[in-house]
């Protein structure tokens, strides 16, 4: 989407940009559920409870669909009410709103996804969650390139066009995992989506664990939706390049997002199985690999952040504001992969409440503060702005670690 949207100006950019966070800062919170369902099905699959992993499941898509559905009924409601917020700007306000109005539309879809997503990650079956990643991303590349520019005879639809690819791919996702959830080594061994009465007894535990995750999202995304405010306050074209900045960024924290799945896979189960020093050392060994792996793609962006850039946009004046930014980003790379890792292994074993207190602590005291002190009160710029990030992985990473080398966490049970 930032892309194929930088080819149409940095006014679609900035607008796609701020109304894709307060998207995420809503649908992402909910979708907090899905970790709530990964954390319970792993202990139960580490404990051999195969048909319980499958009440998690039934109960999970219970929860999406009565979170999913009033989202897609309201979505034009919720746009309305949320473009004013978006900028003073009105013409990025307008073009959010019709941005959201057709994002929300397909936020059912997304719930769902990642609650199978969980379950799925829970077993340790992770190859579903790539195959669906696969689909999503192709055919929103395609989607895009058709419904953006008016190919493949397709109508010329702009930044609506963006958020109609988005929402179709999300639903062709859920199409996938539906079809690979009713094939019998899946349907049977866990009787899916049978016996949902009982599944009802599993619904609070999912909340219970699933609120602080909601808790914690809903924090992250806000403060990164204040945090673009900010830069709206800035300027447009700063808001531009902190689109591009935000793509680049979720980008290349997708592998120690990846490492942090599997870490919480292997920590819930073995904590099932009743190991929990084994579970400690793949949560160490899996913060490590993230730590490397983000270094080396945080070099990249120290060494060629101008490339990185043109690859989003031509725009020269969004090109030099956003380079400097991203050198420091860079630079924190590593840190972001610890956080992230040890982040995921805590809500595995259960421990979700600390983490969302950490986020909450983490941006109302370093991350905002810094932002808008650098960028606005210093008159730094967008550059001020953006190290207010680096602050808040630096922090998070630290915070992160001293929790999990106490091994309260050991102790938990979900």
């Amino acid at each position: 989407d930032t892309a194929m949207l930088g080819r149409l100006g940095s006014i679609p950019l900035a607008a796609a940009g701020i109304s894709g966070v307060a998207y995420f800062a809503i649908v992402s919170s909910l979708a907090g559920i899905g970790i709530g369902v990964q954390t319970l099905t792993a202990r139960r699959y580490g404990e051999g409870d195969l048909l319980q992993c499958g009440q998690v499941l039934n109960a999970g898509l219970i929860l999406g669909l009565l979170s999913g559905i009033p989202l897609v009924l309201s979505s034009g409601g919720l746009a309305h009410i949320i473009s004013p917020f978006l900028s003073q700007q009105g013409e990025v306000a307008r073009l959010g709103e019709i941005y959201l109005r057709y994002r929300f539309l397909g936020s059912a879809f997304l719930l769902l996804n990642m609650i199978y997503r969980g379950f799925y990650n829970g077993i340790g079956d992770t190859k579903q969650q790539l195959v669906s990643a696969i689909i999503v991303t192709v055919s929103n590349i395609l989607l895009d390139y058709a419904l953006i520019f008016g190919n493949f005879g397709s109508p010329k639809m702009g930044i609506a066009g963006a958020a109609i690819a988005s929402s179709l791919a999300t639903a062709l996702g859920f199409a996938y995992f539906l079809i690979v959830s009713l094939m019998p080594k899946y349907r049977r061994v866990y009787l899916l989506y049978r016996r949902f009465v009982h599944a009802l007894s599993r619904i609070r535990p999912i909340i219970r664990l699933s609120l602080p995750v909601m808790g914690q999202r809903l924090t992250s995304n806000g403060s990164f939706f204040i945090f673009f405010s900010i830069v709206a306050r800035i300027g447009t074209l700063e808001l531009a390049a902190s689109n591009v900045i935000r793509s680049v960024i979720g980008l290349s924290i997708m592998p120690a997002i990846g490492i942090g799945v599997a870490g919480m896979t292997l920590v819930g189960q073995n904590l099932g199985a009743k190991k929990p020093d084994q579970a400690e050392v793949f949560a160490w060994d899996a913060a490590k690999l993230a730590a490397y792996l983000m270094a080396s793609i945080g070099l990249l962006f120290v060494a060629f952040p101008r490339f990185i850039f043109m690859i989003y946009t031509t725009d020269p004046a969004v090109i030099a504001l956003g380079r400097t930014p991203l050198i420091f980003l860079g630079l924190t790379q590593a840190f972001g992969g610890i956080s992230l890792v040890l982040e995921q292994s805590l809500q595995g074993a259960g421990n979700t409440r600390f983490v969302m207190l950490a986020e909450v602590l983490v941006c109302s005291l370093f991350y905002l503060p810094v932002a808008y002190l650098l960028g606005i009160h210093l008159h730094l710029g967008i550059t001020g702005a953006w190290l207010g990030e680096l602050a808040y992985w630096i922090t998070m990473s630290s915070l992160m670690a001293a929790k999990f080398r106490t091994g309260t966490w050991k102790a938990i049970t979900v």
